[in-house]
């Protein structure tokens, strides 16, 4: 648990770096970032089961890929497939692990939801923070 409070005072210091080169006219950036300091500050229970089970819904580039595409609108799997350019066995792994995780669902077409996107955009942040800690 000590580990865990390091590493939360640890990325509160990123955010500060962040937020410092962020463009305040970025309300999206910026909303995130204070939704992401309040949920910090009362940072629940870790459940390790299911972070592992998320970490690796998108420890693939193809699914990373997927969750891209569908947030940018709804597809079907042969139209998934096609662009990944990956046999349907594969593909069929790849949507099963991410609607286990609730990160895609499946309507007439699979689209993304709302815990799809929050993956995403912590994905982009961390990219963000990754960028600044190479260039400081």
């Amino acid at each position: 648990m000590e580990d865990l409070r390091k590493q939360l005072e640890e990325l509160k210091k990123r955010l500060e770096v962040l937020e410092e080169r962020i463009d305040p006219v970025d309300e999206v950036m910026l909303s995130i970032k204070a939704r992401l300091k309040r949920k910090l500050e009362t940072l629940p229970e870790l459940d390790e089961e299911k972070a592992a089970k998320m970490l690796k819904a998108l420890a693939n580039p193809d699914r990373i890929r997927i969750l891209k595409m569908l947030s940018e609108r709804p597809m079907g799997f042969k139209e998934i497939k096609e662009i990944l350019g990956v046999e349907s066995p594969t593909v069929s792994h790849h949507l099963k692990l991410l609607l286990k995780t609730r990160m895609v669902r499946k309507g007439e077409k699979y689209e993304i939801t709302p815990d799809g996107r929050l993956f995403l955009r912590i994905l982009e942040i961390l990219s963000a923070l990754e960028e600044v800690e190479e260039n400081v």
